[in-house]
């Protein structure tokens, strides 16, 4: 998505250009789009219930089930902004396309995975592959619906999408590990991917490309460090503790890639990020919401499937009279 500043000289706005009509169909964009951001979100949440199983066959360790799961978020929300400037330089159809064939085929490995190493690695993949379906997506919607209130329908179904996934993730995914396993959970994917595929092929024209634009490689390389470092020492101070040196030392490394990538939007002539859209109240109060609601949620999702799955109340579950302490 290409920015441009707005006649005021205030916040940095979006900006497209007219693009031609996608097809026969109107509803085909819609759901070649929704089908693709409706897997990606799907994959965050549907493995949670598959982990402890997954973890017994492939005999991980905590650190690897954890890898598993946040692996896939880790490179998602790193490559984001990637993905976003990917589509803006070689055209959101053809880097939606790219994703959505990297998405199928590593949901393929994944399912086909012999150890907790080799799962870890194509989660990784198939998180570089939601990279590139998320950012893509929106601009294609505005691509096929120019009219604003088809452009709003559509984007309020877009963003129903990631509701529905996230709630039926869990769902699903207990159905499939307990009736056919949990490489079922992947192998989902592959009649999506390629009905997305092929719906967005032949039902959605092709973008515009701004090869002008250069990819800020200092700021996309910034991000990816800080999230990669948070992460790493998030999931290492379960297994050593909040004080342990290494722990300590990414955190400190993860504020400095932070602080080094707020500087570089800063002062950067093509910002991945503007900074200045964040001064927003409604941008920066969805993103302090969304935060915090993910946090919790997903948080919540990780922590109780294990407990289920050993037979063992959720922590919140537990009924007052067995949990109070005896009087003395």
């Amino acid at each position: 998505m290409a920015f441009a500043e707005s006649a005021g000289g205030g916040e940095p706005m979006p900006s497209y250009e007219p693009a031609p009509e996608s097809g026969r169909q109107p509803w085909a964009p819609l759901l070649a789009v929704c089908a693709g951001y409706f897997m990606v979100i799907l994959d965050v949440t549907v493995i949670n219930v598959a982990v402890p199983v997954i973890g017994r066959e492939l005999s991980a360790s905590l650190t690897g089930i954890q890898w598993i799961t946040d692996g896939y978020t880790l490179v998602f929300a790193g490559f984001l902004l990637t993905g976003g400037a990917l589509g803006d330089r070689l055209g959101n159809r053809q880097v939606f396309c790219s994703g959505v064939a990297v998405f199928t085929v590593s949901s393929a490995a994944c399912a086909l995975a012999p150890s907790a190493p080799f799962l870890v690695a194509a989660r990784l993949v198939e998180g570089l592959g939601a990279a590139l379906i998320v950012p893509g997506s929106l601009a294609l919607l505005q691509q096929a619906y120019p009219a604003q209130a088809a452009r709003s329908r559509a984007f309020g179904l877009w963003g129903s999408m990631a509701g529905i996934a996230a709630s039926a993730g869990p769902l699903l995914g207990g159905l499939l590990v307990s009736t056919v396993g949990w490489r079922w959970v992947f192998l989902i994917n592959l009649p999506v991917g390629v009905v997305c595929l092929m719906l967005t092929l032949r039902h959605v024209a092709r973008s515009p490309r701004h090869t002008a634009r250069a990819l800020d490689w200092p700021a996309q390389c910034a991000v990816v460090a800080a999230v990669a470092l948070l992460t790493a020492a998030l999931n290492e101070a379960g297994r050593r503790n909040w004080l342990d040196p290494a722990v300590l030392a990414g955190v400190g490394l993860a504020v400095v890639a932070a602080a080094a990538f707020a500087v570089r939007e800063r002062l950067a002539r093509s910002p991945a990020l503007p900074l200045s859209l964040l001064r927003s109240r409604a941008m920066g109060g969805g993103a302090v919401i969304g935060l915090l609601f993910n946090f919790g949620f997903y948080g919540m999702l990780f922590t109780a499937s294990p407990r289920r799955t050993q037979g063992q109340p959720p922590p919140c579950s537990t009924p007052p009279a067995r949990s109070a302490a005896p009087p003395a």
